[in-house]
């Protein structure tokens, strides 16, 4: 038995349908349509709880992304470029910030991958 990812895909445009008919017939892996100019949007992606989110870095709706991984922080977001050919995955975790020395610590866990280490 192998272990399904959802790939849900945010945004109507036609390279997301594109994406999505790429995508579709693939091994392991359930693929989602977000229409991101639905007012239910992000209601919708918290029902689906996606293994990741995939969006046009390009498309108009790219700038609701940041308030969606504020509140879902560890959700993986993979941003693609169509001219660009980029393919960007971006992770939020939340940390407590509250003086120099805790802003210090954050950017010393970050690695040159842009993981992040486990912080003690």
């Amino acid at each position: 038995m192998t272990d399904r990812k959802i790939a849900a895909l945010y945004g109507n445009s036609l390279f997301m349908a594109g994406v999505e008919a790429s995508l579709r017939d693939r091994q392991g892996l359930d693929v989602v349509r977000i229409d991101a100019a639905l007012p239910s949007a992000q209601d919708d992606l918290q029902a689906i709880c996606p293994d990741v989110v995939i969006f046009d870095l390009d498309g108009p709706y790219a700038h609701l992304i940041i308030p969606f991984i504020r509140e879902h922080p560890g959700l993986p977001l993979l941003g693609l470029g169509l001219a660009s050919n980029d393919a960007v995955l971006l992770s939020s975790y939340r940390h407590t910030a509250l003086s120099a020395d805790d802003l210090a610590l954050l950017i010393r866990s970050i690695r040159k991958d842009g993981t992040e280490q486990v912080l003690a």
